[in-house]
């Protein structure tokens, strides 16, 4: 059996492969709908599979657009609210090669098992955005540390 750590990660990686693919279909298994996101600026309702959709795509063709090679979220730490409830923290990373597109970030997830399947009912993330679809990532920038444990 894995553990929530685990769980979350292997999650985390099949969706960022739907994504990076642009395979919608795929994708939609691992959202629980209605999905929350919420960012600094506002806190998103996704209320159906339309919206979901839009979303995906010219979330999809942003990362395209600014050439992302490697879109890699890794697991800081998980752990289950119940069984049926997994709640973690994890860091995006999107690179363009060997260059960074936008610093790291951190996100707060909820996993739902529905129907055997693990799937995202929320996502808090740590981006200025304020409208969905989030057409580019916008990092809000703080006083806190950075990823790698030194002052911004």
């Amino acid at each position: 059996m894995r553990t929530p750590h685990q769980t979350l990660q292997l999650y985390l990686d099949e969706v960022a492969a739907t994504v990076m693919r642009r395979d919608f279909a795929g994708y939609r298994t691992y959202i629980a709908l209605p999905f929350q996101l919420v960012t600094h600026a506002a806190s998103m309702h996704i209320a159906d599979e339309d919206a979901l959709q839009r979303g995906f795509d010219t979330f999809a063709l942003t990362l395209r657009a600014q050439r992302i090679t490697d879109y890699v979220r890794l697991v800081e730490g998980a752990e289950d609210l119940d069984e049926a409830l997994i709640t973690g923290r994890y860091v995006t990373h999107m690179m363009a090669g060997a260059h960074r597109v936008i610093p790291p970030f951190r996100s707060q997830i909820t996993l739902r098992l529905e129907d055997g399947r693990w799937r995202a009912a929320s996502i808090t993330n740590a981006l200025a955005n304020a409208r969905w679809p989030l057409i580019s990532p916008v990092v809000a920038l703080t006083d806190d540390e950075d990823m790698k444990g030194t002052r911004t």
